[in-house]
């Protein structure tokens, strides 16, 4: 039986310890599976915090990945990352590391309770839309009937601050 590889779109961050270090163990442990293709990553951006009570600034990427894991499953790979990589989830706040699937290819999973495919929370995260805008501006997001460029052009321009680093971490 043929495995269906799916494009999809990883964020991620890191507010805690050595911030794009992180990123980049992270982006090596997916890369470990054989059912994930690492593909490319934006630049790094530093962000301002949003809608967690903390003073430290985030490190934000998109990664882009080729994946024969499902949703689930892959949400459930990027869990076990995060805490390989010291995450605890009931601590709430600061994280070395945050990892969320934002976008499957043929994939839309919409209700309460469990996964959501797109991220909801897409629209209104500069941190998110800003590095995905490097990677796949033109890309249409259900159910808004958007692409990734038009979403960040929509967002106001006296949101929470957003800025990409100079330099570019490469990976390949």
């Amino acid at each position: 039986m043929t495995q269906t590889w799916r494009r999809a779109y990883i964020a991620l961050g890191a507010n805690m310890g050595k911030r794009r270090e992180n990123c980049a163990k992270a982006i090596g442990l997916m890369s470990i599976d054989c059912n994930i293709e690492f593909l490319r990553c934006s630049r790094y951006y530093e962000t301002e915090p949003v809608d967690i009570d903390t003073s430290r600034w985030f490190i934000n990427a998109v990664a882009e990945i080729d994946t024969a894991l499902g949703p689930e499953d892959l949400v459930s790979e990027l869990l076990e990352i995060e805490e390989a990589l010291g995450r605890d989830r009931s601590l709430g706040r600061d994280r070395p590391i945050d990892l969320d699937l934002l976008y499957m290819k043929g994939v839309f999973i919409s209700g309460k309770g469990g996964i959501q495919v797109p991220h909801p929370c897409i629209p209104d995260r500069r941190f998110v839309l800003a590095p995905w805008n490097e990677l796949a501006p033109d890309l249409m997001l259900r159910p808004w009937n958007k692409t990734v460029s038009e979403l960040l052009e929509q967002l106001p321009a006296n949101g929470p601050i957003v800025r990409r680093l100079a330099d570019r971490e490469t990976y390949l």
